[in-house]
């Protein structure tokens, strides 16, 4: 891999972390189908890495997602399955190919600007979950932070292997964890030793996995640090909101922390929120009010009586 970083975008960088909170960080062919574009960019970067191929498919024939067993056929040309209303279907190889993410160097981008000693190389301490990175210089601290990179930390078990990790290997001071995970995913988790940092609130632009160093330095000391164009930053008690990095909308009432709180985290989750479930005055523009609501409605869209933030 080259000294330059990944030439990506913002919906590959999203796509890999995505892929990297899975079980098993594989993508197949028919989810690499939908999004070719940066399915593209990551194989060509080295992020993405073919990994075999599978065994079974979705019918192409009856139109239903029933699985179907393959079978190796030298008159399709490759693999393809019996269909009662089609007969013999092939099966494109392209939606069989399954890819794996290449740690390695996805460990090597997200380390790109935090200054890791050249000399060591990010060795796992869970296999496949947790990766000692190495120490990052941060801002102007006197001394290195030792960092980690680890997987699916909202998950109880994996934070329990953690912990014991931690304990195998006492640190003087708190131990950085990039997590792959959303923030909404592990609110109000933690986990003594460390500070738990989602990686996609401290990249140091959203088409590219490099960890700003200056962004983690403010997180750690506790710096309000403005939002990335096209995301959404909500703080900690749910009073403030940026949207595309601008101005805080300001929340007083439990009513409306509750109702922001709630439409983020599905904007985070890819849903929309049933009118019921925010308010019980029919509209967002009574349970906000005038003035509030006229911030929100250019980015706050409703889809067959679900709303949802549309960025």
């Amino acid at each position: 891999m080259s000294d330059e970083p990944p030439r990506l975008s913002a919906e590959a960088v999203a796509l890999l972390l995505e892929v990297l909170d899975l079980e098993e960080p594989f993508l197949n062919g028919a989810v690499a189908e939908m999004s070719p574009g940066p399915v593209g960019m990551l194989r060509a970067s080295g992020l993405l890495v073919p990994h075999g191929h599978e065994t079974v498919s979705a019918s192409l024939a009856d139109h239903d997602d029933a699985p179907v067993t393959l079978i190796r056929s030298e008159k399709a040309g490759g693999f393809a399955y019996f269909s009662p209303s089609g007969g013999l279907v092939a099966v494109p190889a392209a939606r069989l190919a399954r890819h794996r993410v290449e740690i390695t160097n996805t460990l090597a981008a997200i380390g790109a600007d935090l200054a890791l000693p050249s000399a060591r190389t990010p060795r796992p301490l869970i296999d496949g979950l947790l990766w000692e990175m190495g120490d990052a210089r941060l801002g102007k601290r006197p001394v290195r932070v030792q960092t980690w990179f680890a997987r699916r930390m909202w998950q109880a078990a994996v934070r329990a292997q953690v912990a014991a990790a931690l304990q195998a290997r006492p640190y003087p001071r708190d131990v950085i964890i990039l997590c792959t995970s959303r923030a909404a995913r592990f609110r109000g988790v933690t986990l003594p030793g460390t500070i738990l940092v989602p990686i996609r609130d401290v990249l140091a632009a959203e088409n590219g996995l490099a960890v700003s160093g200056e962004i983690l330095d403010a997180r750690m000391r506790g710096v309000a640090v403005a939002a990335a164009p096209g995301t959404l930053d909500l703080s900690p008690d749910g009073t403030r909101l940026r949207i595309h990095g601008g101005e805080p909308i300001v929340f007083r009432s439990d009513d409306h922390i509750q109702a922001i709180r709630k439409l983020v985290d599905a904007f985070h989750a890819g849903r929309r929120v049933p009118i019921r479930e925010l308010t019980d005055h029919g509209t967002l523009h009574r349970h906000f009010g005038g003035v509030k609501w006229k911030l929100l409605k250019p980015y706050i869209t409703s889809v067959k009586g679900a709303w949802g933030f549309d960025l």
